[in-house]
């Protein structure tokens, strides 16, 4: 199948005789870029409106790429709700601050590896599968809220997971976001006190998923009331003495009757827990990334000079009575390697293949 895609916002230059050389610079990092990747047949257009749009109904695109800002690429989106519509920044977002410049060079990637992988099924599918993902573009927000919501009360249990899925991407649509709260919200009033502790019990499980909490030995209160108990770590393992406890539910019990238990270990409620769990996820995936940067340029200072000390290096002595004017010991440098791993694979790897 033929796959059409629209860039707008870059037009490739035929001629470079008079150019800046910010237009030269712009014009090779988009050239870079997009030969890195099968796009289908690529078509070009300004960010002149007339011209998009005479663009647009000219070859109908299945993608449009705009590079620019969310706003006006609303503008696109509402002119042609059809097309799967993907905004990336542009040069001049990018090259504003060189501290930045590389992560947002590395967003583009991440974006046109996606686009990669949607034309090449595209183009070795069939056009009923191009005409459902324009259907599925062109959708409002309750007709997809609902097309989800089916897919997640229907039987078909590996379609209601990846529903979830794609409602717990928090690199997805925004309105899947909204989606998500608005779903749990629906969800979590209509529970008895047995459905909200499960609904309860399921959210800890992602924070457990997450690496970042663990299940503890039930605890029964004076009371009489049984409660799961779940205690939190920090992102690297460590317990952090807190504690959370669930009440155990019946069938058909009263949800206010339940929800007023929750508040005796100030518990939060499902929705605060799910959304919680997916922050959670989020910010750990930032710490370790934070983090295996350092280390990955502690272990790149270390591997051109194995004789620099933990002082040079900016390693504080793992034990109080060693000096930091020694090199990293053994213990250390392993200690340091596995936590490299663990924060960063990919970095582990470009240092030790």
């Amino acid at each position: 199948m033929k796959v059409d895609t629209l860039i707008i916002g870059y037009v490739p230059l035929t001629e470079t005789i008079g150019k800046k050389p910010r237009e030269l610079r712009d014009d090779k990092y988009y050239k870079d870029l997009l030969a890195q990747f099968d796009l289908g047949t690529v078509n070009y257009a300004s960010r002149n409106e007339n011209e998009w749009k005479k663009k647009v109904d000219e070859i109908n695109p299945v993608i449009i790429i705009y590079f620019g800002g969310e706003y006006y690429a609303k503008e696109v989106k509402d002119y042609k709700s059809d097309s799967m519509l993907y905004v990336a920044e542009d040069t001049g977002s990018i090259f504003y601050r060189k501290a930045e410049a590389d992560e947002k060079k590395e967003k583009h990637k991440k974006i046109f590896t996606e686009i990669e992988s949607i034309v090449k099924r595209f183009q070795i599918g069939e056009a009923k599968e191009i005409e459902a993902a324009r259907k599925y573009s062109a959708m409002s927000y309750d007709e997809m809220y609902k097309m989800i919501q089916m897919a997640i009360i229907g039987e078909d249990k590996e379609l209601s997971k990846k529903a979830w899925e794609l409602l717990n991407d928090n690199k997805g649509h925004s309105n899947f976001v909204w989606m998500r709260v608005q779903m749990l919200v629906e969800v979590w009033q209509h529970c008895d006190g047995k459905g909200k502790e499960e609904f309860l019990c399921q959210a800890m499980d992602q924070h457990i998923e997450n690496g970042i909490a663990y299940k503890m030995d039930d605890f029964t209160d004076e009371d009489g009331q049984k409660y799961h108990q779940y205690m939190f770590t920090d992102f690297d393992g460590y317990n952090l003495n807190y504690v959370r406890r669930i009440p155990y539910g019946e069938k058909k019990q009263d949800k206010y009757t339940y929800e007023a238990i929750l508040k005796k270990y100030e518990t939060a409620n499902g929705v605060q827990v799910m959304l919680e769990a997916g922050q959670m996820r989020t910010k750990k995936a930032e710490h370790l990334k934070s983090e295996g940067e350092k280390i990955f340029q502690v272990l790149t200072k270390w591997k051109e000079n194995p004789l620099l000390s933990k002082k040079e290096l900016r390693v504080t002595p793992w034990n109080k009575e060693d000096s930091d004017e020694e090199p990293l010991t053994e213990r250390e440098l392993n200690s340091i390697k596995k936590y490299l791993k663990r924060c960063d694979e990919s970095k582990f790897i470009l240092l030790f293949p």
